[in-house]
């Protein structure tokens, strides 16, 4: 079963009176390669056979159940309803997705409509358009290093988008099969301004990507080599700068710390021992990747003396009810603490009782101190902020 989904409404134009077309299109009108935009990461393919249409997504071919000329049924219930453009032709659909509408238009009638307009000052327009402090926002960004990365944003109740202030950054790297609302259904907004209003952590911007995908639709490790560039390269075109021209944050490599969970944990240690010249300090909650053990504490005594110089702050932090722990005998994170003390390179290193895998629990649960472990792992991050 297919299952249509996108990050974003289609390109916003000013709207133009319609031309209604002469008739209701048949089934070979309306084949083609239907996409958000053209060359996006998600398009769909729309066939014919037999006056019977199919549509086509990741290699999996599903026919369409015809209710009218211009509406048709997916298996799963969801509805396509082709429409028609300004000048009247058939040649976008719409169909709703987690309560939203979603607009594919067919991609030589984007490439037509485009005008040399860029994909990424669609994106941007949209971004600033919507974009509301105190709150979450989705956007995407199109990287030299690595093609479409999906992102959330959270931007702190005093940011303004005309003001030149600053503020610190914290990427936020998600487990296997999490996406960049993983950070955002996990911690509300409202606890982040209350705990920036209340003065517990300063004003920071939160920004949560979606890792790519490789051949045969894999999900991409934290640690390859296009996301050390998306992640770490100081290019014009390249995130971080984007970062700072659109929310002023992130100014430089002290003031952005990364932080991850699961597969992201994994992702968070490999950058603060790999890259700490470009991070202010590293969180890994929940280290479970024993596949990475050994390129890690190789790339840990490879880069030793500059960790031992010039290193971030880590920290490390897992529940005794981890059920990769439990269930699959991963060790992990105790392995690369004694390794990382054997080295005597510094860190922070904490296991909670009764806490398992889920970035909730761990965020939620209460540390040694008492002190809620999501506030006090932003106060970590803060604190290397401070002292620039």
């Amino acid at each position: 079963m297919l299952l249509v989904t996108a990050c974003s409404v289609g390109p916003l134009t000013k709207p133009v009176p319609p031309t209604k077309p002469s008739s209701l299109p048949i089934p070979s009108q309306l084949v083609a390669t239907y996409s958000l935009f053209a060359g996006s990461e998600v398009s769909f393919g729309i066939t014919e056979q037999n006056e019977k249409l199919f549509l086509t997504l990741f290699g999996q071919k599903e026919a369409l159940q015809k209710i009218s000329p211009t509406r048709y049924k997916l298996n799963n219930g969801d509805l396509i309803n082709f429409i028609y453009s300004a000048d009247g032709r058939y040649d976008r659909f719409v169909t709703i997705n987690e309560g939203r509408p979603q607009l594919f238009i067919r991609n030589d009638s984007l490439l037509r409509a485009r005008n040399n307009i860029t994909n990424q000052s669609i994106y941007t327009s949209q971004l600033i358009k919507s974009v509301k402090p105190g709150t979450y926002s989705y956007s995407r960004f199109l990287s030299p290093a690595r093609g479409l990365v999906d992102y959330s944003v959270y931007l702190p109740p005093q940011w303004k988008r005309n003001s030149n202030k600053t503020y610190p950054l914290m990427f936020f790297l998600h487990g296997q099969l999490g996406w960049e609302r993983s950070f955002p259904d996990s911690v509300p907004a409202q606890q982040l301004n209350q705990w920036i209003t209340k003065g517990l952590i300063p004003p920071m911007v939160i920004v949560s990507l979606r890792t790519g995908r490789l051949k045969g639709n894999v999900e991409e490790q934290w640690s390859s080599a296009r996301n050390e560039s998306l992640l770490t390269s100081e290019n014009t075109n390249e995130l971080r700068a984007y970062i700072r021209s659109q929310f002023k944050a992130g100014m430089s490599a002290k003031t952005t710390a990364i932080h991850g969970h699961s597969r992201g944990s994994r992702g968070a240690i490999h950058f603060a021992l790999k890259y700490p010249l470009s991070f202010s300090s590293a969180v890994a909650n929940a280290f479970v990747s024993d596949y990475a053990l050994q390129e890690t504490m190789q790339i840990a005594k490879q880069n030793l003396q500059q960790i031992r110089s010039k290193g971030i702050p880590l920290r490390i932090s897992i529940g005794d009810q981890d059920e990769f722990v439990l269930n699959m005998g991963r060790r992990a994170s105790p392995i690369i603490h004694q390794f990382l003390k054997e080295l005597n390179i510094s860190h922070d290193y904490e296991v909670f009782p009764g806490i398992n895998h889920g970035f909730v629990s761990v965020w939620n649960t209460k540390q040694i101190n008492g002190q809620h472990n999501g506030l006090s792992e932003l106060q970590f991050h803060a604190s290397t902020w401070l002292r620039q």
